[in-house]
């Protein structure tokens, strides 16, 4: 409904792209956190204090989510994040990011859609590890289009939102029912 609305003041598409990813991106976190990190992450996220932009779409799998290949590999209290976003609306302006990424390798799962886990993670331009770069792009103007990198860029364990290899379930849903 509130996309809806802020569609039809005028704003059109641009003015509800601006506001998607901050809506849509973060219902995982609502759903699928645990009660502490709910608590820690929602009023900031509310108030708008945190921004957040959705970490999927990689350059070599084209739309096939199930052939995802950025990796975050457990090492201790920390995932250590190799990989490259691409299409990333807003991450030039999030804090946060709702990241999926790949613990198990493609090629050691029994199907494509085990291995995925879902993190919510630290944005920013000056973070060891990482780096965002703006893309040109044709129209949408008002929302920032990004590839990230991803080189050794650790996040604490933590992050890891629902259970580790069931990002994909998680970023289905609601197509799948979970159990209240």
């Amino acid at each position: 409904m509130m996309l809806q609305t802020v569609s039809q003041s005028g704003a059109g598409i641009a003015g509800a792209q601006s506001i998607h990813a901050n809506v849509y991106a973060t219902q995982p976190v609502a759903k699928f956190a645990t009660e502490e990190q709910r608590s820690r992450m929602l009023p900031k996220l509310i108030s708008g204090e945190w921004k957040a932009c959705f970490g999927v779409t990689e350059p070599s799998t084209d739309l096939d989510t199930l052939k995802l290949r950025t990796r975050a590999v457990r090492d201790g209290d920390v995932y250590r994040i190799s990989g490259q976003k691409i299409w990333i609306s807003s991450a030039q302006v999030a804090s946060k990011c709702v990241l999926l990424a790949r613990p198990t390798p493609l090629e050691k799962v029994k199907k494509p859609s085990e291995g995925l886990s879902l993190f919510f993670i630290e944005m920013g331009r000056n973070l060891t590890g990482l780096d965002l770069r703006k893309t040109r792009k044709m129209g949408g103007g008002a929302v920032d289009a990004n590839e990230i990198f991803f080189d050794d860029y650790q996040v604490p364990a933590d992050t890891l939102i629902g259970e580790d290899g069931q990002g994909f379930k998680i970023v289905r849903w609601p197509s799948w029912r979970a159990p209240e």
